[in-house]
């Protein structure tokens, strides 16, 4: 009798793992491995980080422009253009765990905040405009991720400015330390 629960156990858990491995495996690492070891260089100075990863989410908007600029009628444009999307969410998802991270322990990363803000407004216009010039066929493919995007930006923008003011507010108190490796432990 006892082991009914165990096999079920087992077999739940199994069904947990699969589902988790499948998960991970069709996600996409929205950066290269020269991306990751820009990241990884930088992790001591939040300014220059956030700069990157800014620099490496226009990357992405310019690639779709290309595709767009691209005269002949390609039948994967449209899934190109919904992965870069995607790794453009993705980005902007890293953007703000960085923004968190950085901000729990009092980093000054006004700088890269600043970069951050116009960058979304830039952003923010060139996402409208692939909304407004996409072929209503091909739109239609990536509209769920274009939407998202949008949406990621204008979160981003809001967060940003919230972050902002409050890393002033500290400064004024000369409770942000510049190097992240430096922070009171």
């Amino acid at each position: 009798m006892t082991r009914r629960p165990i096999g079920y156990a087992m077999v739940l858990a199994w069904l947990m793992f699969s589902l988790t491995a499948t998960d991970v495996a069709q996600r996409r690492d929205p950066l290269n491995p020269k991306e990751v070891d820009q990241m990884r260089d930088a992790a001591d100075w939040p300014n220059k980080r956030l700069e990157l990863m800014v620099e490496f989410a226009r990357q992405r908007l310019a690639a779709i422009e290309q595709l767009e600029a691209n005269t002949k009628n390609s039948k994967d444009r449209p899934m190109q253009i919904h992965d870069l999307l995607q790794d453009f969410s993705a980005l902007l998802d890293e953007i703000g765990d960085n923004v968190d991270m950085y901000s729990k322990h009092n980093a000054d990363m006004r700088q890269g905040l600043a970069v951050l803000l116009e960058a979304s407004s830039e952003w923010a216009l060139q996402l409208k405009r692939l909304k407004a010039q996409a072929p209503p066929e091909e739109l239609q493919q990536y509209s769920f991720a274009l939407a998202s995007a949008l949406d990621d930006v204008n979160d981003t923008a809001d967060d940003t400015r919230e972050e902002l003011q409050e890393q002033n507010t500290l400064a004024k108190q000369n409770k942000l330390v510049k190097v992240y490796s430096e922070r009171p432990k």
